[in-house]
């Protein structure tokens, strides 16, 4: 009789696990059933906040003249640190480097035509090209004037040319004023300079950008120590052609082309972000393929590069179909967004 009860108890308590798997397995499986509604119902875009393009071209113009030897040690240490951080990039890029001289260079690049590319040759080989083209004490391979703008130019133009489609670089290095002669006698030349350059890309601002490393005005003097263009500034120096002997070109050009400035006697390799190339600023905004007609239908995901989900405010702009950031999700983050289903 006992054994009877016991066993009936026993059945019963089986009955109601049993019973306990049963609907646990239902709510799993009926849980999973909506996920996989949910994602298959709706929509869903997925973006990453990445400022660096995948293909770049980038020219180096460097000043060769004689001043600028006694800074030899000090680009060439620059020049690696900039390398480095170029083969950090994600992506891939052409480069070339050429000098400021039309007299006898003319935008040829340096050493013999070559175009370097992401990891070919040791960071301490590519920077050696820059202390060859400033080993001369007294350089008589290049002419006297600074004509940094014309170079560029006839590289562009010749020896580098630009790939459709591709951001272009520029970068100068010097310790003075571009004494270039413009192919407009009414226009500024650095204006002159920037719509040859636009036109070469299609006229997307874009796909340009120039960074200037140059003596600031207050800054040290480690090339040319007596004398500098730039303290012939707000001076009644004039140039051979007439106009103002500074004319401050390379940072102005600089400026007009998103860029960025820096200290050529400084650790100018650290104040300019060559290692991200920022061609734009980081988006706040963000594109869905089809209008949402109700955006409390929307599921906005943040997640940072260490894999750490951010709450961040977000409005949906109906008159053109974007997630609107109250601020940029940073760099390297991946931002999902779902639209549910009705």
């Amino acid at each position: 009789m006992k054994f009877k009860t016991w066993f009936s108890q026993f059945k019963d308590a089986s009955l109601a696990v049993l019973s306990l798997i049963f609907l646990t397995t239902v709510i799993l499986l009926s849980s999973c059933g909506q996920k996989e509604t949910f994602l298959s119902s709706g929509s869903s875009r997925y973006f990453v906040q990445d400022l660096n393009p995948p293909y770049l071209d980038i020219l180096w113009v460097i000043d060769d003249r004689s001043p600028m030897n006694y800074v030899k040690t000090h680009v060439i240490s620059e020049a690696k640190k900039f390398f480095t951080r170029l083969d950090g990039i994600p992506g891939d890029y052409r480069m070339g480097i050429t000098t400021m001289d039309t007299l006898r260079n003319s935008g040829a690049l340096r050493p013999a035509n070559t175009v370097l590319t992401k990891n070919v040759g040791t960071v301490e080989q590519r920077a050696a090209v820059f202390g060859n083209l400033l080993s001369q004490v007294i350089n008589l391979q290049t002419g006297a004037e600074n004509t940094g703008l014309a170079a560029t130019l006839l590289s562009l133009n010749q020896y580098f040319r630009p790939r459709a489609g591709v951001p272009l670089v520029l970068v100068f290095i010097s310790d003075g004023d571009d004494f270039s002669v413009s192919s407009s006698s009414t226009q500024d030349p650095v204006n002159t300079f920037v719509a040859q350059v636009l036109s070469l890309k299609g006229n997307n601002p874009d796909l340009v950008r120039a960074y200037s490393i140059n003596y600031k005005a207050n800054g040290a003097r480690c090339a040319t120590v007596n004398n500098a263009d730039i303290d012939k500034a707000g001076t009644s120096a004039t140039r051979p052609t007439g106009g103002a002997w500074f004319q401050d070109r390379y940072f102005r050009l600089a400026t007009l082309l998103q860029g960025e400035t820096a200290d050529l006697c400084s650790q100018f390799s650290t104040s300019i972000q060559l290692n991200g190339l920022r061609l734009k600023a980081l988006s706040k905004r963000f594109k869905l393929e089809t209008p949402v007609a109700d955006p409390s239908k929307l599921r906005v995901t943040v997640v940072s590069v260490n894999n750490q989900t951010l709450d961040l405010d977000w409005t949906y702009d109906a008159s053109t179909n974007e997630v609107v950031f109250s601020e940029a999700p940073p760099e390297g983050s991946s931002i999902q967004i779902l639209i549910a289903p009705n």
